[in-house]
């Protein structure tokens, strides 16, 4: 009997379509080779694993929403390079659970913003970046074959590390251990060529603070991390890629290599002193270290960062794009140049900004986009100094589609007015919990909200709060949504 049922299991998976999602409660699920199944359906169509569920997959699983493994496996079986799971959504995906996953391979083809790991993940063969970016926030992905790589990443669809806002703000890494590493390991970025065994490569996105003469400074959005039984004195490295996104300020044409060594009890960073170029790729011989390990990065060594932007938001409202950006310091900051995107790839120019020039104050700045699509809307800041030279940040988004049924948080904080508007957007038939946090903890709000369309709408008085970081949270039992809201004073 047990055999005949999974043939008819084979049957009915190849080539299926699934709207409401599918939960495996314990279930040995079985794609043969060139089956397909497609979980339709956003943010209802994903994918949770309860208690010893197992996937053996020879094909494809393709899904919209969230894959949530709550069950004693890594899920997948029987792993041999051939199956493959797509992340193929429109809205933000999760990548989550109580037990990390093995994935065979995964592909990232989100149309959206792309996806977003909430645990530790494992891929044994290949990330490839189709379309969407893969955000590893405070979690790790390892790469765990020897031939694991990741494929078709660009600046369009990167692997990134945030706070679920703040580009450069999540301590996620993706990693990969290897024996003799030579060349470029799993097309990470860094070519190193050591000798040894269990070398571990490490790349992060957390901005690295400057140290001693530097400390003024920071990093771009990237690093690496060498874990190696090895001398790594004389041993030659290129740092390959530092995306627009990444350079967190910087002058392109100023970045230069730093290298984290330990001299003497005191670790510090230090520039690599034989730098000669002036573009990404750069390659240089690293310092020798009595460290087990050592790490490099991107920085500049003389010219600080022009502005410290501590927050960059959009907000779709009345069918118009609101945008606000705050720096905590500027430095010869002539003016900004507001550029929008249909695509995230090509942008242009929709406003002009002036700057304030030199200041240590914080300073706030608007803009409206009234000529908002009615999908997503892509947005980044061009900063111009008064010599000329610019620098990007990073690249945000506001999906004003009135289909949309995800969960979300639209936050219009004026500084010209004592009220915060905050407006919520879910689910009718969801219970949802808004919180609104101070930096030590302490609840300020905390509203149960039983979602209709004439309650989605919260004013939060702001005169009587001090200056600072809050953090609005969005709470229901399949998600939570975080978001910044800046206090000026």
């Amino acid at each position: 009997m047990r055999k005949l049922l999974n043939i008819v299991l084979i049957t009915l998976i190849v080539n299926t379509v699934f709207s409401q999602g599918i939960r495996n409660e314990s279930a040995n699920i079985v794609i043969t080779n060139g089956g397909f199944v497609y979980v339709d359906g956003n943010a209802n169509g994903g994918f949770t694993n309860n208690g010893t569920g197992q996937i053996e997959s020879d094909g494809t699983f393709s899904l919209e929403g969230n894959w949530i493994n709550n069950g004693s496996t890594d899920v997948y079986i029987n792993i041999d390079n051939i199956g493959s799971t797509v992340f193929g959504g429109t809205t933000l995906q999760q990548i989550g659970g109580s037990h990390l996953t093995n994935f065979e391979n995964l592909t990232m083809n989100n149309s959206g913003v792309g996806a977003y790991i909430s645990q530790t993940q494992q891929i044994e063969y290949t990330l490839t970046m189709t379309d969407g970016d893969f955000d590893l926030r405070d979690n790790n992905v390892q790469l765990v074959d020897l031939t694991s790589t990741v494929a078709s990443e660009t600046s369009a669809k990167r692997i990134k590390a945030t706070s679920g806002g703040a580009d450069g703000a999540g301590s996620g890494t993706i990693y990969t251990i290897r024996n003799n590493p030579s060349g470029n390991i799993a097309n990470l970025g860094l070519t190193v060529n050591l000798t040894g065994i269990g070398v571990n490569i490490i790349r992060g996105h957390l901005v690295q603070p400057g140290t001693g003469t530097f400390a003024g400074n920071s990093s771009v959005f990237r690093y690496f991390q060498i874990d190696a039984p090895a001398i790594f004195a004389g041993t030659n490295v290129t740092f390959h890629d530092c995306y627009p996104q990444e350079e967190n300020f910087h002058n392109s044409a100023a970045l230069i290599m730093f290298q984290w060594v330990n001299g003497g009890g005191s670790d510090y960073w230090t520039p690599v002193t034989d730098y000669t170029g002036a573009a990404v790729p750069i390659t240089k011989n690293l310092f020798g270290s009595t460290l087990a390990w050592t790490k490099v990065t991107l920085g500049s060594e003389a010219m600080p960062l022009p502005i410290e932007l501590i927050e960059f938001s959009a907000e779709c409202y009345n069918n118009n794009v609101e945008l606000f950006w705050i720096t905590a310091s500027e430095i010869n900051n002539d003016y900004f140049s507001l550029e929008k995107s249909n695509d995230g790839i090509d942008f242009f120019e929709i406003g002009i900004i002036p700057g304030n020039g030199n200041s240590n104050e914080i300073m706030s700045y608007s803009f409206i986009d009234y000529q908002a699509n009615s999908n997503i809307n892509y947005y980044r800041l061009k900063q111009i100094d008064f010599d000329g030279k610019y620098s990007y940040s990073s690249i945000i988004s506001a999906n004003c589609s009135t289909n949309s049924e995800s969960d979300d948080i639209f936050i219009y904080n004026s500084p010209y007015s004592d009220e915060i508007l905050i407006t919520l957007k879910g689910d009718l038939q969801t219970t949802y919990y808004l919180s609104f946090i101070d930096q030590i903890g302490r609840t300020i709000i905390q509203e149960k909200i039983n979602f209709y369309p004439e309650n989605n709408k919260f004013i939060i008085n702001k005169s009587g709060l001090s200056a600072g970081v809050y953090n609005v949270v969005l709470r229901s039992k399949d998600n939570v949504i975080t978001k910044q809201v800046v206090i000026c004073r």
